[in-house]
């Protein structure tokens, strides 16, 4: 019986975990969506981007 109820235990565990959850990207009624960025802040953004995974890459390589 001990058997059984660990198995039964376990099988409610793992479907509990099963089930999706909503985390963190709910949409929120009512409240839409900033404008996207207009004119030549695109290319600064990526280039600022760029140079963070550069310097990123580069602290990790001087780990080794």
């Amino acid at each position: 019986m001990n058997l059984v109820k660990k198995f039964v235990l376990a099988v409610i565990f793992v479907s509990a975990l099963s089930v999706p959850t909503f985390a963190g990207d709910m949409e929120t009624p009512g409240k839409t969506a900033p404008p996207p960025p207009t004119g030549g802040s695109a290319t600064t953004t990526t280039d600022a981007s760029l140079e963070l995974l550069y310097d990123a890459y580069t602290a990790m390589l001087g780990l080794y």
